[in-house]
C-alpha cells in the first residue's frame, strides 16, 4: 500500500516539474530543485523533448540539470531554431538568422541561464542605443534605460501633445510595475483583490494598443513612433493587445536592449553542452513523427527512422499545430476525451502570426560608428495599419523596415575591412503560397526570381533612407522568405512569433503551456507568454506558479 502510495506522489510531484519546466522555466530554482529532489528514482521518469528551439533546450536544459534523464531531438543538423547562425564567403562573413536585441544576462535573462547551469557560458553586450527611427520629418535617438529622456524628445517634438505623451509612458511603465509584484495564481485572495493591487493591468486587459493610445495623444506622427515596436509583436495597434504591448515594450525601454556575444548560436549551444554534461542526450537530424499515449497517458515516442522513445513526459518545441499532429497519428481526434476535444477546437480559431523576409548583406568595409545606430526603424508613412497590410502583401515599398548594423553592437563583430547588415521586414505567408509546391519540390526558379527582386527593393529603400552608397558596397547578400522559415523550422506559414498575439491569445491570455493530455508540455513561443529569445528561453516578466 505505502509503495503505490510513493510512487503515485512520484508521478504527481514529476508532473509539477514538469509543468513547471515548461511554464514558468524561471519562477524560483530553489523551489524547482525541492520539487524535483521528491521525485525518485529518476531513472523512472525518462522525458523527450522535441524541438531544438530555445525552448527545448532550455527545459531539457533544466530538467537534465535536476537528474532526469531528458532526450532532445532536434531535426536541423544545428541546435538553435531561430537562434543560429550561417556563413558565407569561405567563412568571411557569419550571419545571425533572427537575433537583434534581447535582455542582459546579469538582468532578465540571468535566472534563466542560470537555471539551465550557462549563466557563466554567455555572455551579453549592451547595444549602444534602443533604436534610431528615421520618418520623413525626423530622424530620433532613443537611448538606453532612460524613459525620461525618451519622454522629453517626444514632448519638444509635440509640445501640445506633451501631457498626452508622459500619461501614455507613466500607463505603460505602471502596468510594468504592477506585472512585476508577487502574485500567487494559486491564491483565491490574491485573485480576489487583482484589481484593486494592479488597477492599470486590470484596466487595460481588454485594450488594444489603437484603444490605449486613444486615452493620450490624437496626432497621427506621435502615435506611429508610440507605437514603434508593434513589428516586434507581429500585429499594429489596431489588433494588437495594448497589455501584451505595454508590458513588453516597457520593459525594454527600462532594461535596455543587450546581445549575445558573439552571436545568438554560442546561447544554442552553451545549452546543448549543458544538457550532455549531465546526461542528456541531444540528437540532432532527428525527426520526430509520433507522440504515443496509453490509457490517456503520454507514453512515448516514435522517431521518422521508427525508433520509440519511451517517456513519461514530452515537451514539445515544435509549433502547436505539428505536436497536435504527431499526437493524432496515434490516437484518433475523436477518440480524446470532451475536455481535449473542446482544446483542439480552440487551438483551430487561432491563426500563426506573420513570418519574415530578411536579406542579410556582408560588406566589403567597416561601418562601424560611421552609419549612426544599431537597430534603425524606418517609418515612411506614419502610418501602422498600412505597412502592417504592406507586410501581409510583401510589399517592400509599403511595409516597415527594419535595418541592423551589427558591427555597431559591438566592435569586431565582423571581420577586419568588412560589416554585416540585414534588411527585413515581416511578411506575410499568402503572396509565397503559389510558390509551394514547385518550392519543396525543387523547382525554384520562379521563387528565386521573386526573391531576388524583393530584396533588391528593400536594399534600395534602406540606401535611400539610412546607408548612402549600401548597393556599392555588397560584397555577400543572402535572403529568406517565409518558404525559407518552414523548411528549417517546419512553422506553419513560416511564423515567427508563434500565434498572433491577438486579444484572446497574448499574454496572460496566451495558450498555456500544459495540455489536457496528462504528460504533454508545450514550450515555445506558441504558448505563453509569446515570440522572442527571453520568452522562448523561459523568461516571464510576471512570475507565475503554474502548479
Amino acid at each position: 500500500m505505502n509503495s503505490k502510495i510513493s510512487r503515485h506522489i512520484s508521478r504527481r510531484d514529476f508532473m509539477k516539474v514538469a509543468a513547471a519546466t515548461t511554464a514558468a522555466l524561471a519562477v524560483d530554482w530553489k523551489q524547482i530543485e525541492a520539487l524535483a529532489a521528491e521525485v525518485g528514482p529518476k531513472s523512472e521518469f525518462p522525458v523527450v523533448v522535441i524541438g531544438g528551439g530555445l525552448g527545448g533546450l532550455s527545459a531539457a536544459a533544466y530538467l537534465a540539470r535536476n537528474g532526469f534523464p531528458v532526450t532532445l531531438v532536434e531535426q536541423h543538423d544545428i541546435p538553435g531554431g531561430y537562434a543560429t547562425t550561417f556563413e558565407r564567403a569561405g567563412g568571411k562573413f557569419t550571419f545571425d538568422v533572427s537575433l537583434h536585441a534581447t535582455m542582459s544576462a546579469k538582468g532578465g535573462l540571468r535566472k534563466s541561464l542560470e537555471g539551465a547551469g550557462v549563466l557563466d557560458k554567455v555572455e551579453t553586450v549592451e547595444l549602444p542605443e534602443l533604436c534610431r527611427i528615421i520618418t520623413p520629418d525626423h530622424d530620433l535617438i532613443w537611448p538606453q534605460r532612460n524613459p525620461d529622456a525618451i519622454i522629453k524628445q517626444l514632448s519638444d517634438l509635440f509640445p501640445d501633445q506633451a501631457q498626452g505623451i508622459q500619461g501614455f509612458f507613466d500607463e505603460i511603465l505602471g502596468i510594468l510595475d504592477e506585472a512585476l509584484k508577487p502574485f500567487d495564481p494559486d491564491s483565491w485572495f490574491d485573485k480576489l483583490i487583482f484589481p484593486i493591487t494592479r488597477r492599470k493591468m486590470w484596466g487595460i486587459r481588454n485594450k488594444t494598443l489603437a484603444e490605449v493610445l486613444d486615452q493620450y495623444v490624437k496626432d497621427p506622427k506621435l502615435r506611429s513612433l508610440l507605437s514603434v515596436y508593434w513589428p516586434y509583436y507581429g500585429l499594429p495597434p489596431s489588433k494588437l493587445s495594448g497589455f501584451y504591448y505595454a508590458i513588453a515594450t516597457s520593459a525594454y525601454i527600462r532594461f535596455g536592449g543587450y546581445y549575445i556575444k558573439r552571436r545568438s548560436q554560442d546561447l544554442s549551444y552553451a545549452l546543448m553542452d549543458a544538457i550532455e554534461a549531465k546526461g542528456g542526450q541531444v540528437m540532432l537530424e532527428t525527426e520526430a513523427e509520433k507522440i504515443l499515449m496509453k490509457g490517456g497517458a503520454i507514453t512515448g515516442v516514435t522517431l521518422a527512422s521508427g525508433k520509440h522513445l519511451k517517456a513519461r513526459a514530452v515537451i514539445s518545441n515544435a509549433s502547436v499545430p505539428a505536436t497536435m499532429k504527431m499526437l493524432s497519428q496515434n490516437t484518433e481526434p475523436a477518440k480524446f476525451n470532451s475536455k481535449a476535444r473542446d482544446y483542439l477546437k480552440k487551438l483551430g480559431t487561432y491563426r500563426p502570426s506573420l513570418s519574415t523576409f530578411v536579406v542579410w548583406l556582408g560588406l566589403n568595409q567597416e561601418v562601424y560608428r560611421k552609419v549612426k545606430g544599431y537597430e534603425i526603424w524606418i517609418d515612411r508613412d506614419y502610418d501602422p495599419e498600412k505597412a502592417y497590410q504592406g507586410c501581409l502583401a510583401c510589399d517592400p515599398n509599403k511595409a516597415g523596415i527594419l535595418v541592423t548594423l551589427y558591427d555597431n553592437a559591438y566592435k569586431g563583430y565582423s571581420s577586419p575591412g568588412t560589416s554585416t547588415v540585414v534588411v527585413m521586414m515581416l511578411s506575410g505567408y499568402e503572396p509565397w503560397k503559389r510558390f509551394e509546391a514547385d518550392y519543396f519540390a525543387g523547382r525554384k526558379d520562379a521563387y528565386h526570381k521573386e526573391k531576388e527582386r524583393i530584396a533588391k527593393a528593400l536594399v534600395k529603400e534602406a540606401e535611400k533612407w539610412a546607408i548612402p552608397g549600401l548597393s556599392s558596397m555588397i560584397e555577400v547578400m543572402e535572403a529568406a522568405t517565409p518558404l525559407t522559415n518552414i523548411s528549417y523550422t517546419g512553422n506553419p506559414e513560416g511564423a515567427i512569433y508563434g500565434y498572433e498575439q491577438s486579444m484572446d491569445n497574448a499574454y496572460m491570455t496566451r495558450l498555456e503551456q500544459r495540455t489536457p493530455f496528462k504528460g504533454l508540455y508545450l514550450a515555445s513561443a506558441w504558448t505563453k507568454p509569446g515570440g522572442g529569445y527571453s520568452p522562448a528561453s523561459g523568461q516571464e516578466p510576471m512570475r507565475s506558479r503554474p502548479w
